[in-house]
């Protein structure tokens, strides 16, 4: 059975958050069904055209109007999803791209326009988010949000219902997908980590590291990653500010990575160190004795929370960052932003430094599993379609809880 993978994100390499998500459930995907992906990039994109990893076939189709959208919200004028006009203006393109139709086409909200004219393909709504929830938490500072808001969500809402199956990564939000869209079928698929890179460091890759970015083999390292988006800015803001200052005389690192720590790269004080997003995460992690979530807005749930785990640290968490990893959470210290210097200054150490078991849910967790496993739901549910197309067939084609 082969699946169409739509998405307007450039997928490989996956350096973070929505990347990893879709990657990690591509190739996870890719060990049960051919899986094609349709990446639509900016026009600076550097990837080539087409090429093929761990048995995902990767296209990119660069466009133009991507990056308007994108110069548009930074300039307060109009926010990055109005592209989504321009992918169902070109949706013929894009077809052409991805080849003869396959049986399942699994599109991330952008790229829904292809819904339309697949009727006979089993049409899978993939959402990050509830974006229609998180636009009022963390919209974009544009002219007429409100405005926007109603549109983001009319337009989540065509989705939904174009959809044979929506793919969310909480029940919190398969649950909200359901009361506020309509959504049939949800099959929940958790934000995960890469099991084939993230792994506890040894002593000597956490030296190299540790030398490599100029950090002192006796401090206590706290690593915050994230992506370019606003609680992930808001947060790594308040770490700066108002935890690592009072931690600062006492032998404590903020290590930040991603594309959230570029405003702080030229910064001086010694205490912080910043860079950029990276590949190879794993060799930055090992310099890390724990990691920070303290985000207290935002959807779905974070990716980076899986990661530290999977990297053997100490995790520190808000409630909110906990959000969707209720299985996980034996091997994080949820608190309150409050105490969370309080916290750090106990120097918690994780299940690899304490030479434990990793947690039990951690297998369950890796983007391979994961994506096994909506590979499995899907195919079930793409071929009790066809079955039911028969004339004569009596079968129920949409499950109404699904897991």
């Amino acid at each position: 059975m082969t699946l169409h993978l739509a998405c307007d994100n450039d997928i490989y390499p996956p350096l973070f958050g929505a990347t990893q998500r879709l990657f990690g459930l591509a190739r996870g995907m890719a060990t049960r069904l051919d899986v094609r992906a349709l990446c639509v990039v900016p026009n600076r994109s550097r990837g080539a055209a087409a090429e093929r990893v761990m048995n995902v076939e990767i296209h990119r189709l660069r466009s133009w109007h991507t990056s308007v959208a994108w110069w548009l919200e930074r300039a307060g004028l109009a926010p990055f999803f109005t592209a989504e006009a321009g992918h169902r203006r070109r949706a013929d393109a894009y077809r052409a791209v991805l080849g003869e139709p396959a049986q399942v086409l699994m599109c991330d909200l952008g790229l829904t326009g292809l819904f339309a004219g697949a009727e006979r393909q089993f049409r899978v709504y993939h959402a990050h988010n509830v974006e229609a929830e998180r636009w009022h938490s963390v919209a974009p500072r544009v002219m007429g949000r409100e405005r926007w808001g109603v549109k983001l969500a009319e337009l989540e809402r065509r989705a939904v219902a174009e959809s044979d199956c929506c793919v969310a990564c909480t029940e919190a939000d398969a649950a909200t997908l359901r009361s506020l869209h309509g959504a049939r079928d949800v099959i929940v698929a958790e934000n995960g980590y890469d099991e084939t890179r993230i792994a506890p460091a040894d002593e000597n890759a956490r030296a190299r590291a540790r030398a490599q970015l100029g950090i002192p083999e006796s401090a206590y390292v706290a690593a915050f990653v994230g992506g370019d988006w606003a609680p992930n800015h808001e947060a790594l803001a308040w770490l700066v500010e108002e935890v690592m200052p009072a931690l600062a005389n006492d032998g404590f690192v903020l290590l930040a990575v991603g594309a959230v720590a570029q405003r702080f790269a030229g910064r001086s004080e010694r205490w912080l160190v910043a860079r950029p997003a990276s590949p190879d995460l794993a060799a930055l992690l090992a310099a890390a004795d724990a990691g920070l979530n303290p985000v207290t807005s935002g959807g779905g749930s974070n990716v980076k929370l899986p990661t530290y785990v999977a990297a053997g640290l100490a995790v520190l968490s808000t409630p909110f960052g906990l959000r969707g990893h209720t299985r996980l959470t034996t091997a994080v210290m949820s608190v309150e932003r409050a105490r969370f210097a309080d916290a750090l200054r106990l120097r918690p150490r994780g299940w690899a430094a304490r030479g434990e078991a990793p947690p039990p849910a951690l297998a369950d967790h890796a983007w391979g599993a994961i994506g096994a496993r909506l590979a499995d739901s899907l195919a079930t549910r793409a071929a009790v379609r066809a079955i039911a197309r028969v004339p004569g067939a009596t079968v129920d084609v949409a499950p109404r809880a699904s897991s």
